[in-house]
Protein backbone atom coordinates (compact mmCIF):
# COMPACT_ATOMS: atom_id res chain seq x y z
CA UNK A 1 0.00 0.00 0.00
CA UNK A 2 1.16 3.18 -0.79
CA UNK A 3 0.76 6.73 1.38
CA UNK A 4 -2.03 8.71 -1.10
CA UNK A 5 -2.99 12.25 0.20
CA UNK A 6 -6.25 13.76 -1.16
CA UNK A 7 -8.14 17.08 -1.26
CA UNK A 8 -11.57 17.94 -2.46
CA UNK A 9 -11.75 21.64 -4.18
CA UNK A 10 -15.17 23.16 -5.50
CA UNK A 11 -14.00 23.76 -8.76
CA UNK A 12 -11.88 21.85 -11.32
CA UNK A 13 -10.03 25.39 -11.58
CA UNK A 14 -8.98 25.45 -8.11
CA UNK A 15 -7.59 21.81 -8.23
CA UNK A 16 -5.84 22.85 -11.44
CA UNK A 17 -4.21 25.95 -9.95
CA UNK A 18 -2.95 23.82 -6.85
CA UNK A 19 -1.69 21.02 -8.74
CA UNK A 20 0.59 23.50 -10.86
CA UNK A 21 2.16 24.67 -7.58
CA UNK A 22 2.91 20.90 -6.18
CA UNK A 23 3.75 20.23 -9.49
CA UNK A 24 6.96 22.31 -8.87
CA UNK A 25 7.78 19.46 -6.09
CA UNK A 26 5.83 16.81 -7.33
CA UNK A 27 5.93 14.40 -10.19
CA UNK A 28 3.31 15.05 -12.61
CA UNK A 29 2.56 11.32 -12.79
CA UNK A 30 2.10 11.28 -9.04
CA UNK A 31 -1.00 13.89 -9.21
CA UNK A 32 -4.48 13.17 -10.10
CA UNK A 33 -7.93 15.18 -10.46
CA UNK A 34 -11.00 13.36 -10.74
CA UNK A 35 -14.57 14.35 -9.97
CA UNK A 36 -16.30 12.27 -6.98
CA UNK A 37 -20.08 12.08 -7.05
CA UNK A 38 -22.17 13.50 -4.25
CA UNK A 39 -23.06 10.73 -1.61
CA UNK A 40 -25.79 8.00 -2.72
CA UNK A 41 -24.71 8.25 -6.66
CA UNK A 42 -22.39 6.16 -7.18
CA UNK A 43 -23.80 3.32 -9.18
CA UNK A 44 -22.11 0.95 -6.75
CA UNK A 45 -25.02 -1.71 -6.43
CA UNK A 46 -27.11 -2.94 -9.24
CA UNK A 47 -29.88 -1.28 -9.15
CA UNK A 48 -28.01 1.84 -9.42
CA UNK A 49 -27.24 4.51 -5.98
CA UNK A 50 -24.52 3.62 -3.67
CA UNK A 51 -26.60 1.41 -1.35
CA UNK A 52 -28.64 -1.67 -1.07
CA UNK A 53 -31.25 0.73 1.04
CA UNK A 54 -31.98 4.04 2.17
CA UNK A 55 -30.23 4.25 5.69
CA UNK A 56 -33.50 7.12 6.78
CA UNK A 57 -35.77 4.10 5.92
CA UNK A 58 -34.98 1.44 8.98
CA UNK A 59 -38.58 1.47 10.44
CA UNK A 60 -40.45 2.48 7.42
CA UNK A 61 -41.77 -1.59 7.09
CA UNK A 62 -42.84 -1.53 10.46
CA UNK A 63 -44.54 1.52 10.44
CA UNK A 64 -46.45 0.97 7.43
CA UNK A 65 -48.01 -2.83 8.53
CA UNK A 66 -49.34 -1.38 11.28
CA UNK A 67 -50.86 1.34 9.66
CA UNK A 68 -52.38 -1.14 6.90
CA UNK A 69 -53.89 -3.36 9.74
CA UNK A 70 -55.33 -0.16 11.65
CA UNK A 71 -56.93 0.96 8.22
CA UNK A 72 -58.47 -2.65 7.55
CA UNK A 73 -59.68 -3.20 10.89
CA UNK A 74 -61.47 0.59 10.73
CA UNK A 75 -62.75 -0.42 7.51
CA UNK A 76 -64.33 -3.54 8.22
CA UNK A 77 -65.81 -1.80 11.58
CA UNK A 78 -67.32 0.65 9.17
CA UNK A 79 -68.23 -1.95 6.76
CA UNK A 80 -70.39 -3.67 8.99
CA UNK A 81 -71.97 -0.01 9.81
CA UNK A 82 -72.65 1.34 6.67
CA UNK A 83 -72.33 -0.68 3.89
CA UNK A 84 -69.60 -2.08 1.45
CA UNK A 85 -69.32 1.66 -0.76
CA UNK A 86 -68.46 3.13 2.85
CA UNK A 87 -66.34 0.35 3.59
CA UNK A 88 -64.42 1.10 0.66
CA UNK A 89 -64.17 4.69 1.20
CA UNK A 90 -62.95 4.16 4.74
CA UNK A 91 -60.24 1.52 3.40
CA UNK A 92 -58.93 4.17 1.10
CA UNK A 93 -59.02 7.20 3.48
CA UNK A 94 -57.38 4.84 6.18
CA UNK A 95 -54.41 4.07 3.88
CA UNK A 96 -53.87 7.51 2.64
CA UNK A 97 -54.07 8.54 6.54
CA UNK A 98 -52.13 5.51 7.74
CA UNK A 99 -49.07 5.99 5.25
CA UNK A 100 -48.81 9.67 5.65
CA UNK A 101 -48.73 8.69 9.45
CA UNK A 102 -45.83 6.22 8.77
CA UNK A 103 -43.54 8.72 6.62
CA UNK A 104 -43.85 11.06 9.38
CA UNK A 105 -43.00 8.67 12.12
CA UNK A 106 -39.97 9.70 13.80
CA UNK A 107 -39.03 12.78 11.72
CA UNK A 108 -36.52 14.77 13.97
CA UNK A 109 -36.39 11.78 16.93
CA UNK A 110 -33.51 10.74 15.68
CA UNK A 111 -31.26 12.30 19.02
CA UNK A 112 -30.61 9.08 20.54
CA UNK A 113 -29.43 7.11 17.35
CA UNK A 114 -25.64 7.06 17.19
CA UNK A 115 -24.80 8.99 13.59
CA UNK A 116 -24.26 7.43 10.46
CA UNK A 117 -20.73 7.11 9.15
CA UNK A 118 -19.32 10.55 7.63
CA UNK A 119 -19.27 10.19 4.23
CA UNK A 120 -17.17 11.91 1.19
CA UNK A 121 -18.68 14.70 -0.14
CA UNK A 122 -18.91 15.16 -3.82
CA UNK A 123 -16.25 17.53 -5.10
CA UNK A 124 -13.52 17.86 -7.54
CA UNK A 125 -10.57 15.46 -5.93
CA UNK A 126 -6.94 16.15 -6.46
CA UNK A 127 -5.07 12.92 -5.26
CA UNK A 128 -1.26 12.98 -4.94
CA UNK A 129 0.57 9.73 -4.40
CA UNK A 130 3.43 10.62 -1.53
CA UNK A 131 6.38 8.95 -3.24
CA UNK A 132 8.71 10.70 -0.66
CA UNK A 133 7.55 10.66 2.81
CA UNK A 134 9.60 14.63 3.40
CA UNK A 135 6.89 15.57 0.88
CA UNK A 136 3.66 14.69 2.34
CA UNK A 137 3.31 17.60 5.21
CA UNK A 138 4.27 20.06 2.34
CA UNK A 139 1.63 18.07 0.11
CA UNK A 140 -1.03 18.79 3.08
CA UNK A 141 0.10 22.61 3.73
CA UNK A 142 -0.24 23.11 -0.09
CA UNK A 143 -3.43 21.85 -0.95
CA UNK A 144 -5.14 23.70 2.23
CA UNK A 145 -3.48 27.15 1.21
CA UNK A 146 -5.10 26.25 -2.35
CA UNK A 147 -8.38 25.96 -0.61
CA UNK A 148 -9.21 22.19 -0.40
CA UNK A 149 -12.61 21.74 1.77
CA UNK A 150 -11.03 18.42 3.07
CA UNK A 151 -7.95 16.86 3.43
CA UNK A 152 -7.95 13.25 3.78
CA UNK A 153 -4.71 10.42 4.21
CA UNK A 154 -5.02 7.03 2.73
CA UNK A 155 -2.98 3.85 2.25
CA UNK A 156 -4.07 2.37 -1.03
CA UNK A 157 -2.85 1.69 -4.74
CA UNK A 158 -0.95 3.86 -6.96
CA UNK A 159 -1.48 3.01 -10.83
CA UNK A 160 -0.81 4.67 -14.21
CA UNK A 161 -1.13 7.98 -12.26
CA UNK A 162 -4.17 7.27 -10.68
CA UNK A 163 -5.62 6.57 -6.89
CA UNK A 164 -6.45 2.61 -8.52
CA UNK A 165 -8.64 1.87 -5.32
CA UNK A 166 -10.53 4.42 -4.25
CA UNK A 167 -13.77 3.91 -3.00
CA UNK A 168 -16.34 6.94 -3.09
CA UNK A 169 -18.87 5.52 -0.43
CA UNK A 170 -16.14 4.72 2.10
CA UNK A 171 -15.25 7.29 4.71
CA UNK A 172 -12.74 9.61 4.44
CA UNK A 173 -9.83 9.78 6.94
CA UNK A 174 -9.38 13.40 7.32
CA UNK A 175 -5.82 15.02 8.37
CA UNK A 176 -5.88 16.89 11.52
CA UNK A 177 -5.61 20.95 11.10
Amino acid sequence: MERIIAGRFRTKGDADAASALLAQYIDTADISIFHNNPPGQHDAVAAGGAEEEDPGAEAADNSAASSAVAAGLTAGAIGALGGPVVALAAAATGAYVGSFVGAMHGLGKDDDKPSAPEQRPGGVMLSVHIADPLNEKRVIDTLRAEGAADVEQADGKWRDGDWADFDPVAAPRLVEP
